[in-house]
């Protein structure tokens, strides 16, 4: 497998080529000592090792045990190379820096210094042994090769804080990622979610809470809203018993929560110390969003929590105002389409039956007198009117239809869907229909719109796939549903075992589930780096005979 070469990869490795190039330079230069020849063969020698570790540090990054023992064989190898070439005043004695490096910006902070420790020992004492032909003491000697030392523990300090601060960059990525992932979990459940399930959406933002910020209790309390229903106050991590005395907690304390716009530590007696952030629309007071702190949670932890909840609330009241606007317009297409329908019935069916009633009510005064051809000449006028109000009729209702009218249908809103996933996710999104859903029962619309949704945002999410392809084929008797990508892959075999956090195992039982409802089969298939497909077949039918 091909290892990513990482800028700090290259880095290590142009100093490690660019220091041996000097440090050879000079060596070849010096007129004292062996033969250029000898030299020479040394350098090339030093060369293929250099370029042995730079391809071993790369592959074992992620062993640190292993990385461990290959920069002490290295620093036993700097260490010989020096003693051997003139101790102190050895051209290769800065080439040392070459696994310091390595051992401080990749390891532990004890290895690097217990490494630089070792080199300053052990290169001091055998060269006072060995080579102190001037009867040195220890104390001059190190001093004489002060600003050698001097440079080395620089140059740990600088590599463990570059270190440290990359490591806190990283954890840093790593939290906002996964924060962003479960933001689109969480706004891909609302999105995709029922009426029904709008009213619980309390209980789905508390689990997300607590899946972010790692704590084991939180809660969504609504403040009461007149006239309409609202969602209900939910909570996740505190006993059934506990959750009244909750709520009650927070009852008493609204009109506190409704003037409050910034996050607010609170502690409750007989339940702890809470930071809680209000949720507000723009027009009304939602709620409060928040967490049960822990007795050990730094300033740091806080400042953390509070930025989740800020992007919680937002979110929230987002989602909130988005389905009440919904409900607003939904009432406002239906109003205006009764008084365009009554405007309609008024001038021009109504009166046409008005007209009918009279000429029916005229016919039955004066029938008698009439003659045959004037009689039917009559009821032939009666008839066409009739006719006539039928047709009108007919218009109308035809019109109310989605399906004729070209309003939005089912088939339009998925396309509108993958097309909306598609640009805010910038991957190509292929959907191929055919057949027709016209007689197709809301159950399996339903269904078969929540295992598409789920099915192209788990490519998306937990696949990083960048082409998606969709074909669903409507028959009288058989839907056949298949979405296939070419992302990252997973092995199967780990589906039903592992959580929904890393392979997005939920989802897939979700889809299963749905699948079976209605009688239908659910196959699944993928390999690592080799995507996903998903196959499903269902009956027409079959779900409405088991639950007759």
């Amino acid at each position: 497998m091909k290892i990513k070469t990482t800028a700090e990869d290259k880095m290590i490795a142009f100093y490690r080529y660019f220091s041996l190039s000097l440090t050879s330079l000079m060596y070849l230069l010096d007129h004292t000592g062996p033969s250029v020849i000898y030299k020479s063969l040394l350098i090339v020698s030093l060369f293929l090792i250099a370029q042995a570790f730079v391809i071993t540090y790369r592959r074992l990054r992620t062993r640190p045990r292993v990385l461990m023992l290959a920069v002490s064989i290295e620093m036993a190898g700097v260490i010989a190379l020096t003693l051997l070439t003139g101790g102190f005043d050895s051209v290769f004695k800065l080439y040392v820096l070459n696994p310091v490096l390595i051992a401080a910006g990749s390891l532990s902070m004890y290895f690097g210094w217990g490494l630089l420790l070792s080199y300053i020992v052990i290169v001091t004492g055998f060269c006072y042994i060995f080579v102190n032909s001037a009867g040195k003491s220890v104390t001059d000697a190190v001093l004489q090769n002060g600003n050698l030392f001097l440079a080395l523990v620089l140059a740990v300090i600088v590599m463990q804080m570059v270190n440290r601060i990359k490591r806190q960059r990283e954890e840093a990525n790593a939290r906002t990622n996964e924060t962003m992932e479960h933001i689109k979990s969480l706004y891909h459940i609302v999105e995709t979610s029922s009426q029904h399930d709008f009213m619980n959406i309390g209980q789905v933002i508390t689990d997300y809470v607590v899946k972010l910020t790692k704590l084991d209790k939180a809660l969504f309390w609504f403040a009461k809203k007149s006239g309409e229903p609202a969602p209900q106050s939910r909570q996740t991590g505190w006993q059934h018993e506990e959750e009244r005395f909750l709520f009650t907690e927070l009852e008493k304390h609204e009109h506190e929560w409704r003037l409050q716009r910034e996050p607010v530590f609170k502690s409750m007696p007989g339940l702890g110390d809470f930071l809680l952030m209000p949720v507000r629309m723009s027009t009304r007071f939602v709620g409060m969003i928040g967490v049960k702190l822990e007795s050990s949670e730094g300033l740091e932890g806080r400042r953390w929590y509070i930025q989740q909840l800020m992007f919680l609330s937002e979110l929230s009241a987002i989602i909130l105002e988005r389905h009440e606007l919904g409900v607003i317009e939904n009432r406002l297409i239906i109003t205006n389409e009764q008084n365009r329908i009554a405007d309609e019935m008024h001038d021009s069916v109504s009166q046409s039956l008005f007209g009918i009633v009279y000429a029916t009510h005229s016919l039955k005064q004066t029938w008698r007198k009439m003659s045959d051809s004037e009689l039917e000449e009559q009821i032939d006028l009666i008839h066409d009117s009739a006719t006539r109000v039928a047709k009108e009729l007919r218009i109308t209702i035809y019109s109310l239809s989605s399906k004729k009218s070209g309003g939005p249908t089912w088939l339009g809103m998925v396309r509108s869907h993958l097309k909306s996933l598609s640009r805010l996710n910038d991957v190509e999104i292929e959907l191929k229909i055919t057949g027709d859903d016209f007689s197709l029962p809301y159950p399996y619309h339903k269904a078969l719109f929540r295992i598409i949704s789920e099915a192209t945002g788990n490519a998306i999410r937990h696949g990083a796939a960048s082409r998606v392809d969709v074909e669903l084929s409507l028959k009288p008797k058989w839907i056949r549903l298949s979405i296939t990508d070419d992302g990252i892959g997973f092995d199967t075999d780990l589906l039903w075992t592992t959580s929904e956090d890393t392979t997005g195992g939920l989802g897939m039982k979700n889809m299963q589930y749905l699948t079976q409802s209605l009688g239908g089969e659910f196959h699944i298939s993928s390999s690592e780096n080799a995507g996903t497909k998903i196959s499903i077949s269902i009956p027409v039918g079959v779900a409405e005979l088991k639950n007759a």
